[in-house]
């Protein structure tokens, strides 16, 4: 098992985070940074693991991004895939037909 020491936060990086999981629209992401919050409080890996349903290597990445990178470090990474067939106004005309 990995130990980690606790992360120390300041005013300013406590708010920069609860304004990330506020303005953020990801829920892994709101997850990543609770995280963070969480171990700040000297709460366990193994409980933080425990109340955000994640493995505990998951909770021990988060916090080395943490610390490597800060709060953008904590943004989901952009995944390559297959591009979009339809355009975005194609997408609003069939939500519309739909709506109806």
């Amino acid at each position: 098992m990995r130990h980690s020491s606790y992360i120390k936060l300041d005013e300013k990086e406590e708010l920069e985070l609860y304004k990330f999981i506020e303005e953020s629209n990801k829920a892994r992401e709101k997850k990543r940074a609770m995280g963070v919050l969480l171990n700040s409080q000297k709460i366990s890996v193994l409980e933080i693991s425990k109340k955000l349903s994640s493995c505990t290597d998951a909770v021990y990445n988060w916090l080395i991004r943490y610390k490597r990178g800060g709060v953008a470090s904590l943004k989901d990474i952009p995944q390559q895939g297959r591009p979009k067939i339809l355009k975005v106004e194609d997408e609003d005309k069939i939500k519309e037909v739909f709506k109806k």
